[in-house]
């Protein structure tokens, strides 16, 4: 290709509308503000539970993003006000459309959530940090939702150079629209969408057009496993779990609802099957071997869906609440006759796995950690430090892995700060591990001697 000439052999141009996008319901808000500020779903929550407390902020426990047809007149008065209040918003013209995000057939309880006419008045001045992201946030969708559709216009070149032939595509804004708006809000709380891909610009194409000594280059690329679960992704995932089993018309869909999605995330994580690291959620060692022991009924969205489907039928009145009821019942003492005992193989599955922390000097078996005590593996040995021993509890100091590790490896370890009872005051010192063979492990604290 470097020595031969690049035609452009063909240019599509296209114009494409994208159109703003819709309110927030709670798993929209949550998912967006852990992608830009790495929220929890939980922290959102909370968050959007103290602005409500406050009048500021709507109902947040809401599953619908939009508005009836009575709220047109009120919300395009808030929307006035809104401009008038963000910085960001004084230079943008800004003619309110609320046509997309008004319909009552898809408001049940609660409609989207929105700020509140006392917000216009106070604005952020009693607001927390975090707080402020979350409100603004909630701004920024009530007027993007009601800007003009982004529009731009897709190029597709085919050129032709070598005996090869490749595409290249690109795209050429037309009309910023909503997307305006959100770049000037994103701007305004200095926060980048770390998810948001790149833009192609092509140069001025023509058809025929050529091109002598192009740059030309081989590189080699991977594949990239499945990235780990985000808060955001994986709420996404609860909300369509199972969505294709579910009938239309059925009163929710996916796993949990939009108010007990964020505690169940937290229920994993408390109960040791999932950990954060940063923004993503790990599974555990736990939580992969209860996935793999439980059985499949239990693990499945279908479960979900089938339970829906019947109470949707149960609404309508070809289904028995009674059968349904029963059909439960069945099903419980199904599972507790089978799975009521675990096998012994599945059992050590679960058995917590054990920290060395170094070489025990009397028989020199590993020492581990336990949960009061640094202990010899070799139950023939009686090596053991107790956490609570009265040597560190004296000086306040807390009798850490660090130092059991340092003591075994070295015999002594540096400690700074530790309390004297007979000054009353702290010191640097060097602690000893004199261990003498007997019931009890002894410390004692390095003399100096000139």
């Amino acid at each position: 290709c470097e020595k031969s000439q690049a035609v452009c052999t063909s240019l599509k141009k296209e114009k494409k509308t994208v159109a703003p996008p819709k309110l927030f319901d709670l798993t929209a808000l949550q998912r967006e503000a852990n992608r830009l500020y790495g929220f929890t779903a939980k922290q959102t929550l909370d968050y959007a539970q103290a602005l409500y407390e406050k009048r500021l902020l709507t109902y947040p426990r809401t599953d619908s993003k939009y508005i009836t047809s009575d709220m047109q007149d009120s919300t395009k008065e808030l929307i006035t006000g809104l401009c008038s209040l963000l910085p960001f918003m004084r230079d943008v013209k800004l003619q309110a459309d609320l046509t997309r995000v008004c319909d009552n057939s898809k408001v049940t309880d609660h409609h989207a959530i929105l700020p509140t006419a006392e917000f216009l008045k106070t604005g952020f001045s009693s607001l927390t940090d975090s707080e402020t992201k979350l409100m603004t946030l909630v701004c920024a969708k009530l007027l993007c939702a009601a800007a003009a559709p982004y529009e731009y216009e897709a190029v597709t070149a085919v050129i032709s150079c070598g005996g090869y032939t490749f595409t290249a595509k690109g795209k050429t804004t037309l009309c910023e629209g909503w997307r305006e708006i959100e770049k000037l809000s994103r701007a305004a709380s200095e926060e980048q969408d770390e998810d948001a891909e790149p833009e192609t610009v092509l140069p001025p194409l023509a058809e025929g057009q050529t091109f002598d000594n192009p740059a030309a280059e081989i590189s080699e690329r991977y594949t990239q496993p499945p990235k780990a679960y985000t808060e955001d992704t994986l709420l996404s995932a609860m909300e369509n779990a199972g969505k294709e089993e579910t009938p239309e018309d059925a009163e929710r869909k996916g796993l949990g609802t939009t108010a007990t999605r964020a505690g169940i995330i937290e229920k994993l994580i408390s109960a040791g099957f999932a950990e954060r690291k940063g923004k993503k959620l790990i599974p555990t060692k736990d939580g992969y071997n209860l996935a793999a022991i439980l059985p499949e009924v239990l693990t499945s969205p279908q479960l979900t869906a089938e339970w829906e489907t019947r109470l949707t039928g149960i609404a309508k009145g070809s289904d028995s609440p009674d059968d349904f009821m029963r059909s439960i019942e069945e099903m419980t003492a199904g599972l507790v006759k089978t799975y009521s005992a675990i096998s012994e193989d599945k059992a050590k599955l679960f058995t917590p796995q054990r920290e060395a922390i170094g070489t025990c000097p009397r028989c020199g078996a590993t020492v581990y950690e336990g949960k009061k005590n640094y202990y010899c593996s070799d139950r023939a040995c009686s090596f053991v430090m107790w956490k609570n021993d009265l040597f560190f509890q004296q000086r306040k100091k807390t009798f850490t892995k660090a130092i059991a590790a340092a003591l075994l490896k070295d015999g002594k370890v540096k400690i700074k700060g530790m309390y004297s009872t007979k000054t009353g005051k702290t010191f640097d010192g060097v602690v000893l591990l004199a261990d003498t063979g007997g019931k009890y492990v002894n410390f004692r604290v390095e003399q100096n001697r000139k």
